[in-house]
């Protein structure tokens, strides 16, 4: 298994290795009030040579609409209103936790702070990653995403005057607390950006002994003078069908929660979409995805990765990358002639140093919407974590509304189709909320967008949508004129409450009827091929920030189970389905394993929540697609994890479910 941190960003031929209508309208003059002084003072990206590639900054005028194959009926993040308020990340100090990152370059050298950015391999204040690794260019990617300087060269960040930081943390993950806050560099910063994690695990959660990861993840809330720094975190490269054993990617393969930092209310964990207004192919799912921001397909076609005559390619994030042809994504051997540094328009080369690039990913699309933090909090330094992250959804569009009939590519069935748990394939019939019941033998793949009782509306794919920066701009100037609206209170998190406990044989000795005191305890078989009602549980008068649930187990398949719950006002949501990657390796044994949701945001957690475990076959393995320790892609066999023994009899297990609301 893998056990590594990795990077969401992917680059065309390398996906194998690396686990790396609200558009902007018609031009109109500077306002007469101008926050910003200079050359170019209150003017769009239209300055810089590389803008017409940067569709998610300006998606009507963007060079890709000439290629309908690849382009047409997205959106843009509509930053340019705001930009033209010369409101372009003045006084927001952005870090960029990564694999390293060129400061030099000439399109990040005048927004870079060396006093805000650490080399964790040479223990000096450039951060400037090692060249042998694979992803090198990765950060140097990211970084200008965010804040690449408008100065009349290649392309401009969404921030453009905001300052950066940068790190190579991944190099030696083992910095967590200084690369977090707990050192003077990174302690200035305000907004962080994490294109990078661990979705493969089922690390335990709030265990007796205490994680550092989670620690250091909430001592973020401590910085910018207790308002709490903006975390925002890559949700993850893996929908695709090769652990599942499917031939299309109905659903996503693991589960954005399995990174436990995801789990943090802190976090703002970001799903990518492409320039069709859909979900990027590659775009990880699930319930801890709070929004979404642009991450394109993989540019593998066409000068400039116009993607033409390929269903699944596109258009991706044009950014700044290492300086010079020899390292970097953009060097002589790149796969499309731009970054091979060959292009040109009007007689002009395009990149004839090699010091810009492309990139997807999940590590593309968090950096888009780290630059509309730093913007928010630009035009509103008082606002809190809180403050940011509900700004954020506030100002979310609804998109692929109709996701759910869309068939995968390589499918014949849509996403939101039956899966029938005994086959483990799904069926020709749509599903619904009301199909997760007690005793029903298939369940829907995903839920789709759905209008909880708060009124907001929620995917597993997309989070709340994609943020309008005008409109969370607006947002934040109206927290200033009335600062009553800010919340500066933390979360309340309780204590784990049991919900089931359940095993084979009658209950052992070491049965601890106090600590499970409220828990529907059952004995037997565990119950695969079906959908099972695990429990209930009375949530009190508060209103609801996240569910989790916490899952512990011995001698069962958690490749072969799901859970989702229903709130007290009906609302369904999906937190892990069957057949994902679990499967691949035969897990049976887990401890405190923990999943949350944000379907369930603003509604009351009074009544009675139901939580159901969607167990699908154990019984059969399936061929997956891995890589092997040379790191080459690989067909193999799934381990076994049967629910029976060699003689026929069932298998002994134990199991145990606690949950809780995590309250606003």
């Amino acid at each position: 298994m893998n056990r590594k941190t990795v990077r969401f960003g992917m680059l065309p031929l390398l996906a194998a290795v690396l686990t790396a209508c609200g558009g902007s309208g018609a031009k109109e003059d500077p306002p007469a009030a101008c926050a910003e002084t200079g050359p170019y003072a209150c003017k769009t990206g239209e300055t810089e040579p590389l803008y017409p590639f940067q569709w998610a900054l300006n998606y009507a005028a963007s060079y890709f609409k000439g290629f309908p194959d690849a382009f047409g009926n997205g959106l843009d993040l509509n930053v340019e209103p705001v930009h033209r308020q010369g409101i372009k990340g003045q006084g927001v100090n952005v870090l960029v936790l990564d694999i390293g990152t060129d400061l030099h370059n000439e399109d990040l050298a005048p927004n870079a702070d060396f006093s805000m950015s650490w080399n964790f391999l040479t223990e000096t204040n450039d951060p400037y990653p090692d060249l042998t690794h694979p992803s090198a260019a990765h950060g140097t990617v990211v970084a200008g995403i965010i804040a690449g300087a408008q100065n009349g060269k290649g392309v401009m960040g969404i921030a453009p005057l905001a300052t950066l930081g940068g790190a190579n943390f991944i190099s030696k993950s083992d910095g967590i607390f200084d690369a977090y806050g707990g050192a003077p560099w990174s302690s200035k910063a305000h907004v962080f950006n994490a294109s990078y994690g661990s979705d493969t695990l089922a690390a335990p959660y709030e265990s007796d002994v205490a994680s550092s990861k989670t620690v250091a993840v909430r001592g973020l809330k401590k910085l910018r003078d207790g308002k709490g720094a903006v975390f925002l975190k890559a949700a993850g490269n893996s929908f695709s069908p090769g652990l599942c054993g499917l031939d299309a990617a109905y659903f996503d393969c693991t589960n954005p929660a399995n990174d436990i930092s995801n789990l943090e209310p802190n976090i703002i964990t970001v799903a990518a979409l492409n320039a069709k207004g859909s979900a990027s192919s590659y775009s990880s799912a699930g319930s801890v995805v709070w929004v979404t921001g642009m991450g394109g397909e993989f540019g593998s076609n066409g000068n400039y990765g116009e993607g033409a005559g390929n269903d699944q390619d596109g258009p991706t994030i044009f950014s700044t990358d290492l300086r010079g042809c020899i390292y970097g994504y953009s060097r002589t051997g790149a796969h499309t002639p731009f970054l091979r540094g060959q292009t040109a328009r009007n007689g002009q080369p395009d990149n004839a140093d090699c010091d810009y690039a492309y990139m997807n990913g999940t590590s593309a699309a968090t950096p888009t919407l780290a630059g509309v933090a730093a913007l928010v909090l630009s035009a509103n330094p008082a606002l809190t974590w809180r403050d940011v992250r509900d700004i954020f959804r506030a100002s979310a569009r609804k998109v692929d509304a109709d996701y759910l009939h869309h068939i995968p590519f390589k499918g014949d069935k849509p996403f939101g189709a039956l899966l029938d748990l005994a086959t483990n394939q799904p069926t020709d019939r749509m599903g619904s909320p009301a199909d997760i019941r007690d005793g029903a033998t298939a369940f829907p793949m995903d839920l789709g967008w759905q209008k909880n009782a708060a009124g907001y509306e929620y995917s597993n794919w997309y989070g709340f949508g994609v943020p309008d920066t005008a409109k969370a701009v607006a947002l934040a100037l109206e927290y200033k004129d009335n600062p009553g609206l800010s919340r500066s209170g933390d979360v309340q998190m309780p204590a784990f409450r049991p919900v089931a406990y359940w095993q084979l044989d009658d209950l052992s000795e070491d049965f601890d009827e106090d600590e499970l005191e409220g828990a529907a305890v059952r004995i037997g078989p565990f119950p695969y091929r079906r959908i099972t009602s695990l429990g209930k549980f009375e949530g009190s008068r508060q209103t609801v920030d996240q569910l989790q649930i916490r899952l512990s187990g011995e001698g069962v398949c958690l490749g072969s189970l799901g859970i989702a719950a229903r709130s007290p006002a009906g609302t369904v949501s999906l937190l892990k389905l069957p057949n994902d990657h679990f499967k691949a390796d035969g897990w049976d044994t887990f401890r405190q394993y923990t999943l949350g949701s944000y379907a369930f945001h603003g509604e009351t957690a009074e009544g009675s929540w139901e939580f159901f475990a969607i167990a699908s076959n154990s019984d059969t393995q399936i061929t997956v697609i891995d890589t092997d320790d040379d790191g080459e892609p690989r067909k193999r066999l799934s381990e076994p994890c049967p629910s029976k023994n060699g003689d026929g009899s069932d298998r002994d297990f134990r199991f145990v479910a606690e949950a809780r609301i995590v309250a606003q």
